[in-house]
């Protein structure tokens, strides 16, 4: 399927989904993230924040349970520079004043937040509607991770995290598209580098 007509069929499927499976599966999730998380020695986690009211992965859970689990990790989310396609990235502590941007995405205030450069961070945890067996995945269309991701260290990890289990092939990839490393959904690891 082509990544237009994906984005439709998972957009409608999130939308449909019954709010009690959605916690039960973002609760999948980050048990399957923390497993991943333990036994690797990550010293900065980057994260997107969910869209208010998208039903995206609860990345909040997220930040809420490894506060807890690994208290000397760093968090980081994004920071969409108005006016342009380019993001730069701030620590996330219980005392981050978040603001929410015209696509109602809470950001870190950068004002008065820690910057963090891409090439400090380990592992970025990547929004997806849909990804496939390659590794590839399927956004929102904005290009944003696309053009981020370059920014990171070649062996910093891109991890999907994904409500649904994956779509055989995206027909049409181009050059932008960046692999996944790994993939988390409530049922399994998918790992691309293997």
């Amino acid at each position: 399927m082509r990544k237009a007509a994906l984005r439709k069929e998972f957009l409608q499927k999130r939308k449909d989904a019954d709010e009690r499976w959605l916690i039960e599966k973002n609760a999948l999730i980050a048990q399957n993230l923390e497993k991943y998380i333990q036994g690797n020695h990550f010293k900065t986690l980057h994260t997107f924040l969910p869209q208010l009211g998208s039903r995206e992965v609860n990345t909040f859970f997220i930040i809420a349970s490894f506060r807890i689990a690994f208290p000397t990790l760093r968090i980081t989310a994004p920071y969409i520079i108005p006016g342009t396609r380019d993001m730069e990235h701030f620590l996330v502590t219980p005392f981050t004043h978040l603001i929410t941007n015209q696509w109602r995405i809470p950001e870190p205030e950068p004002l008065t937040s820690e910057r963090i450069l891409p090439e400090k961070i380990d592992i970025v945890l990547v929004p997806l509607l849909a990804f496939d067996r390659q590794g590839y995945r399927v956004g929102y269309g904005g290009g944003y991770y696309d053009r981020f991701l370059p920014q990171t260290r070649p062996d910093c990890i891109k991890m999907g995290l994904s409500l649904f289990e994956e779509v055989d092939k995206i027909a049409d990839i181009d050059e932008y598209d960046i692999p996944l490393d790994a993939c988390i959904t409530p049922e399994r690891l998918y790992d691309f580098k293997s």
